[in-house]
Parts: structure tokens; sequence; C-alpha cells
């Protein structure tokens, strides 16, 4: 089952952004943001409560 998490990015220009995944597990989750954004750049991973 696949749940939505949301995190904080850190953008490379500096400022921050809100983002979603939708993943199995938060460390699936993590781990497709860090190949999408870069390792170092995910803050306040969690898991979005409906």
């Amino acid at each position: 089952m696949r749940n939505t998490y949301q995190a904080t990015i850190r953008l490379p220009s500096g400022g921050l952004a809100k983002v979603s995944v939708e993943a199995t597990s938060l460390n699936h989750a993590r781990q497709l943001l860090e190949l999408q954004y870069g390792r170092g750049r995910v803050f306040d991973l969690h898991q979005h409560s409906s």
C-alpha cells in the first residue's frame, strides 16, 4: 500500500519548497526525493495525514 509523504526540500537557489511523494515506506520516500533533488536536501520528511 502506498502512502503520501511530505518533505521540505532545499533548492539549489537556497530557497525551500514543500513537496509530496507517494511511496511504500518512509525510507523509500527519502530515496525517491534524494534521487530527484540530491542527497542532503531533504528535510522534515513525514507521512501526510488526511
